[in-house]
């Protein structure tokens, strides 16, 4: 048992190395799963069982970025392909959207060299995100697979359970489990296909009720992660049934096909608008906190978290009592660090990373606070959930609060705010650099509006240059016809 996982996005511009993951390794895992995530879930369920001995090899996850070093997915890798050797099964949890210098998809590669050196007897089940880019090899490698229902994601816990159920089902009720897989030629944005709200949410409901049905052990859709430029990216359709292969690939295609139906149904799940609507429209709005998402530059997709576009209007258009949730710039912070607290700065902010879609904005304003980074998770102070990015500053620049770290940061959460002396609550504006609010900032906003900005992970994929793909593809091409394969 064990997982890595990365969202890699091939249009951001540096790559992501072992440094930039937080690897537990053998009996350390244990530990780490206690934080609830889908490993947590395969080591609950494992551990229920009295006869089952545990060989834990690494748990190791890195912040979306760009592609991972080579070095650094060999060394993840060989952690595990160590240990796999005289075991009865084999239980992951792998994101599933990896990509290293020179090998286009990571999960496969380590699944064919897992299932090369254990052979056809052992069963392997995966637990994977629902961006997940699964090809159809991968499908054929394992023995089953499931994916998250829910983005946001919350049911990563329940995801690596069902991960596990089934991999004792194999073991201990001789369950014979076979895994039924469709592809589609979409690209589709994450938050066009959030899974409580509109078509998408109709797809998962059309998934719950696939599930309810005895012969069918599991049914997973995946959207993808679509800020890819790979040959094989797109939605799949999986669907895991006990013996029946024809039935889990007629019912694997049932769902794509009706998911390719509504292609053009997908929207986004929340207000979505270009920037300086965006900007507009909530600083009019009657309520008293607004959650602007800087939907480009999202670093929960690989987004770089430098690019100005969003501040640049939110000054042109004279806001005031707005935070942005954060801007990466190591020189903008050493300079403020260097000013100390209560002192003015003129310095180019941002735009030295993304010179794609930004450039540096030249602002003067003063630092009002000067932080080591550090936060809990949740709020909880156990070392377990210590978060540790580095200096932040926060620096106020004509009634706007930029707070600017020294390494790349992913706000996600209100202690992440709360830890820098910060209440969201407090703004009228408050602008994270993400897509969709993640549930823990959905559950405090009022009011949360979209701003479609530019970036690595542009919402508008039609607007990202797209070289490798495989054509034709939607919506690149809009003319797209497909149609399963029996």
């Amino acid at each position: 048992m064990g997982g890595f996982g990365h969202e890699s996005n091939t249009f951001t511009p540096f790559l992501t190395h072992l440094e930039d993951f937080r690897p537990y390794y053998g009996m350390d895992t244990l530990a780490a799963a206690a934080q609830r995530g889908a490993f947590g879930g395969i080591v609950a369920t494992l551990q229920r069982s009295a006869d089952i001995e545990l060989v834990p090899t690494i748990t190791a996850h890195a912040m979306p970025g760009g592609v991972v070093e080579r070095q650094a997915f060999d060394s993840l890798k060989g952690h595990i392909l160590e240990q796999a050797h005289n075991v009865d099964g084999v239980c992951l949890y792998l994101h599933g959207a990896m990509r290293a210098e020179g090998i286009d998809y990571c999960e496969n590669v380590l699944l064919r060299e897992l299932r090369y050196q254990l052979g056809s007897q052992v069963p392997i089940t995966v637990a994977l995100d629902m961006h997940a880019n699964i090809v159809a090899e991968t499908a054929k490698t394992v023995n089953a697979m499931v994916a998250y229902h829910t983005a946001p994601h919350v049911d990563a816990y329940e995801t690596g359970a069902k991960a596990a159920e089934m991999l004792l089902q194999i073991l201990k009720a001789g369950r014979s489990l076979t895994v039924g897989f469709a592809k589609l030629p979409f690209l589709l944005p994450g938050e066009k296909a959030q899974s409580a709200v509109g078509t998408m949410g109709e797809m998962m409901q059309l998934v719950a009720e696939t599930e309810t049905r005895p012969e069918i052990v599991s049914a997973s859709l995946m959207n993808g992660h679509c800020w890819a430029d790979l040959p094989d990216i797109g939605v799949a359709a999986v669907v895991v049934t006990d013996k029946d292969a024809a039935l889990a690939q007629a019912e694997a295609n049932r769902l794509a096909a009706t998911f390719w139906e509504r292609r053009a149904d997908f929207d986004f799940g929340t207000e979505a608008y270009p920037i300086d609507q965006a900007v507009g429209i909530a600083m009019a709005a009657p309520e008293g906190t607004i959650f602007v998402s800087d939907s480009g530059d999202n670093p929960g997709a690989g987004g770089t978290t430098d690019v100005t576009a969003v501040l640049e209007s939110l000054l042109t258009q004279r806001a005031t009592n707005a935070v942005i949730a954060s801007l990466w710039d190591a020189s903008a912070v050493a300079a403020c660090i260097s000013a100390g607290v209560g002192g003015e700065v003129s310095l180019d902010l941002g735009g030295k990373l993304d010179t794609r879609h930004g450039k540096p904005l030249h602002v003067t304003g003063k630092v009002r606070l000067i932080s080591d980074g550090d936060y809990y998770r949740e709020g909880i102070r156990d070392p377990n959930h210590l978060v540790s990015r580095g200096p932040t500053i926060v620096l106020t620049v004509r009634g706007v609060d930029v707070i600017v770290t020294a390494q790349r940061h992913s706000y996600v959460e209100p202690a992440q705010f709360c830890s820098l002396g910060i209440d969201p609550l407090a703004y009228k504006l408050v602008v994270p650099k993400r897509g969709y609010l993640t549930a823990p900032l959905a559950a405090i906003s009022p009011r949360a509006i979209l701003a479609i900005s530019p970036g690595v992970t542009n919402c508008d994929v039609t607007q990202l240059d797209y070289r490798r793909v495989n054509r034709p593809v939607y919506p690149l091409d809009p003319d797209t016809t497909w149609q399963p394969t029996p």
